[in-house]
């Protein structure tokens, strides 16, 4: 019952409107580049992304958070605990872990805004995957309306959870990624006025029933800002899909 409850609502009920936004973002654009593709997701969560690559068929998915807790909630919702790989490790200390090969597609979802050297993160990135392998990665846009209950910045920055940076433009990340041969092949805007406005109600109510009883209006407010704010420099996430090039 747990498990189909989690595939059902489990993003939707679990997160906020924003990360079903990524949700159906990366649902979208995510792709099995060969019939052996393997996939890490770094910052794995709830287990989500995880899932949305079991159902395309990748044959080896790896799911990398440093919180025990993510882990035991992932088995807890899986039928067989043997379809992902689970790991306990540091994003940051990506270097120091042995994988023993490199990935296909590489998900970094809300991540990089939490890690103050994000230059390390993506050369470690670059370096574990494949020549033409893909990396997904959403950050808050740096463009956006902040929200309210959006997270200050402290300064100076302390890696303590909470957010390092604001948000990214496509031209900061543009300009990292090329230093690791990592040439940006989509970018999308995620998340417009109906998103950003029902993200502040609910940051204004946190209460687990109510989140139950917003799960329809989510559904419309994607679908309405898809429609009406598709793409739009102004909205609170940045969806970045980008290709590992030969050296």
């Amino acid at each position: 019952m747990k498990n189909i409850f989690f595939k059902i609502f489990g993003v939707i009920f679990n997160g906020d409107i924003a990360m079903y936004d990524r949700y159906v973002w990366l649902k979208k654009n995510l792709v099995v580049i060969n019939e052996n593709s393997n996939l890490l997701d770094i910052g794995c969560g709830n287990g989500w992304a995880l899932h949305i690559a079991q159902k395309l068929g990748f044959k080896k998915i790896i799911g990398l958070s440093w919180d025990q807790k993510d882990i035991e909630k992932i088995n807890d919702r899986s039928k067989n605990t043997n379809q992902f790989e689970l790991i306990i490790g540091d994003a940051r200390k990506l270097n120091e872990i042995d994988f023993n090969f490199k990935f296909d597609a590489i998900i970094n979802c809300e991540n990089i805004e939490h890690i103050i050297d994000d230059e390390k993160l993506i050369r470690d990135i670059s370096n574990i995957l494949n020549n033409h392998g893909l990396l997904y990665l959403t950050t808050p846009n740096i463009l956006h309306k902040e929200t309210y209950g959006d997270t200050k910045i402290k300064d100076p920055p302390l890696e303590d959870g909470h957010h390092v940076v604001r948000g990214y433009s496509k031209e900061r990340l543009e300009k990292i990624f090329a230093k690791y041969n990592l040439n940006i092949i989509l970018t999308n805007y995620i998340g417009g006025l109906f998103t950003r406005n029902l993200l502040a109600f609910e940051r204004l109510f946190p209460n687990k029933i109510l989140k139950i009883l917003l799960i329809p209006i989510k559904i419309i407010s994607n679908f309405l800002d898809n429609i009406l704010f598709k793409d739009s420099r102004n909205n609170t996430s940045i969806g970045i899909v980008a290709e590992k090039i030969e050296n």
